[in-house]
């Protein structure tokens, strides 16, 4: 196994390094055997947005050295209107119900997305870097939440082992497509 650093996103190479393993999993970029067998992601984010939408803090990643493997973004919620692709769900998110709570009236992050590089898949990186995003964000979020299309089954499968639950089956707006909203309430 391969020593792996699990660490903020600080520097703008730290940030080119989420845009280029972005770019190699972007749905678009890969067969229907690669998304079946290693996931994918569907937003393309441009450096400005990715540096801006964190606000104050700062994207987790996985380093293997110099090189990131591994990212789970952050997106405050004062700049989810400012997505270009995507931002459709923010209003079901606000209105969707859990724990007897509309959600936007709960202090969450929106996990903007996940990824790690295949040639380090199946080493627990994805846990490592969620236990690390909650264990440093727990203080300002009450809980994280995200989407992700029902038929990536290994980002489902692998949010679900990090501590998310599926809550809602929906038809995402932006690509008419059913997707799965997952929550990790860390208030338990």
């Amino acid at each position: 196994m391969k020593f792996i650093e699990i660490t903020k996103a600080k520097s703008d190479d730290e940030l080119r390094g989420i845009l280029e393993l972005q770019s190699a999993n972007i749905r678009s970029n890969l067969s229907e055997e690669q998304m079946k067998s290693q996931g994918y992601v569907t937003i393309e984010y441009d450096f400005d947005f990715l540096k801006l939408m964190a606000k104050q803090h700062h994207h987790v990643i996985a380093k293997y050295g110099d090189k990131v493997v591994g990212y789970a973004l952050l997106m405050d919620r004062s700049t989810n209107h400012l997505m270009k692709v995507g931002a459709g769900i923010f209003p079901i998110f606000e209105e969707l119900v859990y724990k007897g709570q509309k959600l936007g009236k709960v202090n969450y992050v929106s996990v903007g997305q996940v990824c790690v590089d295949k040639d380090f898949a199946g080493q627990g990186i994805l846990t490592r870097m969620y236990t690390y995003y909650k264990n440093s964000y727990k203080k300002f979020y009450d809980l994280a939440m995200t989407d992700i299309a029902s038929d990536n089954h290994r980002s489902i499968r692998g949010h679900i082992k990090s501590g998310f639950e599926v809550i809602k089956t929906f038809i995402e707006p932006d690509v008419v497509e059913p997707w799965d909203i997952v929550v990790w309430d860390w208030r338990e």
